[in-house]
């Protein structure tokens, strides 16, 4: 909740000492020896410009104003660039988890006066959620998208041509009394569900469709689902041009692969261990293949039944070594001129798209929607992605659960930006050195 105290009141924010029952031996805010002298407490001046939560939206102004002046029914009073701004207050303070504590939120008077609202009611945000459109919200995505720094990564990956793109999908639970995302699977755990006639559990799931940069360390491309969608049917309807996919095992479809080709695109996949292929050409291992623990690379035709299988040009099977593990990793992948060191490279990258969903459902919190509907689930979910690149743009890194709560801490008012910045860079320095320092130590063992 962003604060409420306004620049008109006092310059300085002093807090008053408690006055604790005297049979617990002491009174105001700690206990002080007998005959010692009380501090003198010098308040701090405060920053009314820098305390209110609004500096950040400022980078996204001109697309609130666009939103605000959507065509609307004549008597709306409850606007789009409003419901974003409810969304993004929510976002930054977990404790506002429901349409309850946003209408709560909006009935201070000073929250009012900040923002420009006159209110949220609970109905009304809930209508808001299922009417306007979350495409709307795709430009402010791409433009906080664009103006992110790349992320530091593996030099080599800046040799390709083509963007690198993760894909996978993830689940989140809701309420099994949503119809279109019914989904008959076990539940695991205490998650909800509900038993049908036929004997299967039934829960309320959708899936996020993600497809995640990863040399600029952000999400380029998303699409909101029920959970039976499958990953590669949407994939499907979702590919580019000059893209190199980096696919799990699931997405080993040979009807997928060949439109991939077919759009003029590339993909670095694993292989199942029940794929047959036929080697055509052994090629031979580098220093650095070897290095990177490629153990063959070769070219192959896959599929044994010619009726049943996509007709795919020859493609690359590369088997790499994994620590701790008895077999290979085997990645298939239509990238011809690339060193296997680098196509294990790729593959070993795949991994932030994990990450990110890690980052979505621990660290941001996405774990309840405010909607029942793909409209307003969606419209979240491009707005906690619109929150993550604000604290990206203002922290210039990948965002970090410090950086989450220490920007939490501005829009609520209760430290200006610089400060905030300055202890992120602070905890940030200290974790690259305490990962420089395991990099040695785990260099240094493997060498012993």
């Amino acid at each position: 909740m962003v604060s409420g105290i306004s620049a008109s009141r006092s310059r300085y924010l002093t807090f008053p000492d408690l006055a604790l029952d005297a049979r617990f031996g002491f009174t105001g805010s700690m206990a002080r020896k007998h005959g010692s002298p009380q501090r003198k407490v010098t308040a701090i001046p405060r920053r009314p410009d820098q305390l209110d939560g609004r500096r950040s939206f400022r980078l996204i102004d001109e697309h609130l104003r666009h939103l605000h002046a959507q065509p609307a029914h004549g008597n709306r009073t409850f606007f789009y660039d409003q419901l974003v701004v409810a969304h993004l207050l929510a976002f930054f303070n977990p404790a506002m988890h429901s349409l309850r504590r946003i209408e709560d939120t909006f009935d201070l008077p000073s929250v009012r006066r900040l923002f420009g609202i006159r209110a949220a009611a609970k109905s009304t945000v809930a209508d808001a959620q299922r009417l306007f459109d979350p495409q709307l919200l795709q430009p402010i995505f791409e433009d906080l998208k664009q103006r992110t720094n790349i992320q530091p990564h593996d030099a080599r990956l800046d040799q390709l041509t083509r963007e690198l793109i993760a894909v996978d999908g993830t689940f989140f639970n809701v309420a099994s009394r949503i119809p279109w995302a019914l989904y008959n699977r076990k539940s695991a755990g205490n998650a909800p569900k509900k038993t049908g006639r036929c004997g299967k559990t039934t829960r309320g799931n959708v899936r996020a469709h993600v497809h995640f940069d990863i040399l600029r360390g952000v999400p380029e491309h998303f699409t909101l689902t029920g959970g039976t969608v499958s990953e590669g049917g949407q994939l499907q309807t979702s590919l580019r041009p000059e893209h190199c996919y980096v696919l799990d095992r699931g997405f080993q479809s040979y009807d997928l692969l060949g439109e991939i080709i077919q759009a003029d695109s590339d993909f670095v996949v694993r292989l199942r261990k029940s794929a047959r292929y036929e080697v055509l050409e052994p090629r031979g291992l580098t220093a650095a293949d070897l290095a990177a623990g490629v153990q063959s690379d070769a070219l192959v035709r896959v599929g044994w039944r010619a009726d049943r299988t996509a007709e795919l040009p020859p493609l690359r099977r590369v088997a790499v070594s994994v620590a701790d593990k008895d077999e290979p990793l085997v990645l298939l992948t239509s990238c011809l001129d690339l060193p296997a060191e680098l196509i294990a490279l790729m593959y070993k990258h795949r991994w932030q798209v994990e990450l990110f969903f890690r980052w979505l459902k621990c660290m941001a919190h996405l774990e309840h929607f405010y909607s029942e509907s793909p409209q307003g689930m969606t419209l979240q979910l491009y707005v906690t992605l619109i929150a993550t690149l604000l604290i990206a743009l203002e922290t210039g890194a990948r965002p970090s659960v410090y950086d989450f709560s220490l920007m939490s801490m501005v829009m609520n008012g209760m430290a200006p930006l610089e400060e905030a910045l300055a202890v992120a860079a602070k905890r940030r320095a200290e974790r690259e050195r305490a990962a420089r320092r395991r990099r040695e130590k785990a260099a240094q063992k493997s060498s012993d």
